[in-house]
């Protein structure tokens, strides 16, 4: 059932992938307008994915999100986990997402036209690359999702969130958002089917690291691990 899935998200998306034709053009003339374009259309991809494999999304504190660019940080469960943030925010929305992605067909032409930047985990060149590229993104009021433990959990357990991960906001003086999600390992990456499930976010208060000390900016990674992890068990608590 799984390569079924699989074989008919592949056609869905090479359907939809003919609107890339007419980012690349809006994108000649107004890279904002394109971006938004692009957004709107991958929140379509992410509304139609989860309607089609029979996935509910609960949002909470969708209040927290401030109107300007910010960081989203998060845990890490599944593939899903992307599926299920673009349709909760209303902004354009891109990802720091690993290198591996990009050798998948037509995923990545749609996740570079939301400003995605690639990050190779074993480069530490392209690592200040990425910071400097995902900052300047926020700078030009494009929010950021990163996912700060670097691998899925396939499971309602969160591991350590890396240090440095949240440089990208402290470089643009941007606000941090927390947020907590569980469920979507339950969709597709555990068991033989794709069976369906409630994905529930929960988006925390906004840490502002512009008016932070530097002390407490050094501890900063596990403060936001702490707020994701109670919010984490919050909502597996409610799931189970």
């Amino acid at each position: 059932m799984k390569l079924l899935w699989y074989g008919y998200f592949g056609v869905y998306l090479a359907f939809n992938s003919l609107s890339l034709i007419k980012v690349e053009r809006l994108k000649k003339k107004d890279e904002k307008k394109a971006a938004e374009y692009a957004f709107k259309k991958v929140q379509k991809i992410a509304r139609h994915v989860l309607k089609a494999s029979n996935t509910k999304l609960e949002v909470y504190g969708k209040e927290n999100i401030p109107e300007e660019a910010c960081l989203f940080v998060g845990n890490h469960q599944a593939i899903f986990d992307a599926f299920a943030m673009i349709p909760a925010v209303d902004k354009v929305t891109g990802f720091i997402a690993k290198t591996e992605i990009e050798k998948l067909p037509l995923i990545p032409n749609w996740l570079r036209s939301i400003k995605t930047v690639f990050l190779d985990r074993d480069n530490v060149k392209e690592s200040i690359r990425v910071i400097n590229q995902g900052a300047e993104n926020i700078k030009n009021g494009y929010s950021m999702v990163i996912f700060p433990e670097g691998t899925r959990s396939l499971s309602s357990t969160m591991g350590t969130m890396k240090k440095g991960s949240l440089k990208v906001a402290l470089k643009a003086s941007a606000p941090i958002v927390p947020f907590s999600i569980d469920g979507t390992y339950r969709v597709l990456e555990v068991g033989k089917k794709v069976t369906g499930h409630t994905i529930k976010i929960m988006f925390h208060k906004p840490i502002y690291v512009s008016s932070l000390p530097k002390e407490e900016q050094k501890d900063l990674t596990e403060r936001v691990q702490e707020i994701v992890r109670a919010g984490l068990k919050q909502l597996t608590e409610e799931n189970n």
